[in-house]
């Protein structure tokens, strides 16, 4: 089965300043406890994976295909998805394998838009 594409249609996943940042730049590794001695230490996963915090203003239009694509395309943010990103760089934007973790919140932002938040899992930033 494709891995399914964000949908050309809606901005790339630059996010509002106010909610761009992590909370963890890269997973932390896990540790193995002896009874002397220093704890042993190990990555957690084979790829680097960074949560982002995501807040897009969307338009009436670009909301229901947003919600369509997170229904639908992603199975309620239960699959992982290609999408434009920002990189680290804060000037290009670059496709990286994506999923939403957790709950995907949303309100209405004045008369004709919606404020979507998330946290946005990119492998390899």
């Amino acid at each position: 089965m494709a891995i399914p594409s964000w949908p050309s249609t809606l901005p790339d996943l630059r996010g509002a300043l106010s909610s761009g940042g992590s909370s963890s730049l890269h997973p932390a590794p896990q540790a193995t406890q002896f009874d002397d001695g220093p704890p042993r230490m190990r990555r957690r996963q084979l790829f680097v994976s960074t949560p982002l915090s995501m807040t897009i203003v969307l338009t009436i239009d670009q909301f229901v295909t947003f919600k369509a694509f997170h229904l639908n395309d992603l199975n309620t943010g239960a699959r992982r998805f290609m999408a434009p990103v920002l990189l680290p760089d804060m000037r290009q934007i670059g496709q990286r394998v994506c999923w939403i973790q957790g709950e995907v919140a949303w309100k209405p932002f004045g008369p004709t838009q919606y404020q979507v938040t998330f946290i946005l899992v990119v492998q390899d930033w």
